[in-house]
């Protein structure tokens, strides 16, 4: 008797479970692991590019969210922001990211040695047809950068010494160019001043930003978002508010951080161009 109470239990309790287990919602799917693509061919090796690095609804959901930050810095044809860690020569002192970065952040990290988090970024809004003239990202940094575009195309240039150029890729509006080592630490990168780029032989990543030798690409207003790592870091304030800081940290963070405001801002933008066969 005692058996067959048991198998009947047994039943009633696993007909219990299924019941239960059909009114779960199913697991999300797993999200597919990001492929990061190889170096660019005939372009200065470490070189990346991929389109369609985040979603049209995110990525205007992000530029909205960007541009409700506070701490811009306003310069004549752009304005900047800087979030994060704040670089000094002394060490960093590093904040978390907005929330609005941290998802994007994670996907960045992929292009990163060992898939580490980036802890800083510079955000660039940049007025119709402006740019920025040809620097390098200097020791600050580790040698790696991760570039994602928001809302315009626009031609990256690298140089080299005296300011040659002698690779372009097309940043199309939210892909992702990634360049590390020798692009980094060897060449320049900039935006040309101009309405509207140019497509030429320099160009390297015709394929993935579908376009075509002799093309003009109209220049509109644009959002750049830049990932990088802090070469050396004196202070993690992460997890912090910044309101419980004593008056005396409060002072230096700001002190730093108008340091850095001022090292990166420049006043050397000029009127926009009409395209040329070179786009410059």
């Amino acid at each position: 008797m005692s058996t067959a109470l048991d198998f009947g239990a047994a039943l009633a309790a696993a007909k219990r479970e299924a019941r239960r287990s059909a009114a779960k919602p199913p697991p999300p799917p797993t999200a597919a692991a990001l492929v990061v693509p190889p170096p660019l061919p005939a372009a200065p090796p470490t070189i990346r590019y991929a389109p369609d690095f985040i979603g049209e609804r995110d990525a205007r959901a992000l530029a909205a969210a960007l541009r409700t930050l506070d701490g811009w810095v306003p310069l004549p044809r752009r304005r900047l922001l800087s979030v994060g860690g704040t670089p000094h020569p002394d060490g960093a002192w590093t904040e978390p990211l907005p929330e609005c970065l941290r998802g994007l952040a994670r996907r960045a990290a992929a292009f990163f040695p060992g898939g580490r988090l980036p802890d800083q970024a510079l955000i660039n809004e940049y007025g119709e047809g402006s740019g920025i003239a040809p620097h390098a990202d200097g020791p600050l940094y580790e040698p790696s950068a991760v570039i994602v575009s928001l809302e315009s195309s626009a031609r990256l240039d690298f140089f080299v010494d005296g300011n040659e150029r002698v690779a372009s890729v097309l940043l199309r509006p939210r892909s992702v160019v990634a360049f590390a080592d020798h692009a980094y630490g060897s060449l320049k990168h900039g935006i040309a001043v101009a309405r509207a780029d140019v497509v030429d032989e320099r160009v390297h990543n015709c394929a993935a930003a579908a376009c075509t030798v002799g093309d003009v690409v109209a220049r509109g207003p644009r959002i750049s978002v830049t990932f990088r790592r802090l070469s050396k870091v004196a202070r993690r304030l992460d997890g912090v508010d910044a309101s419980l800081l004593s008056d005396e940290d409060r002072s230096e963070l700001e002190r730093r951080r108008r340091w850095w405001a001022k090292s990166i801002a420049d006043d050397g933008d000029a009127p926009p161009k009409p395209p040329s066969a070179e786009g410059e």
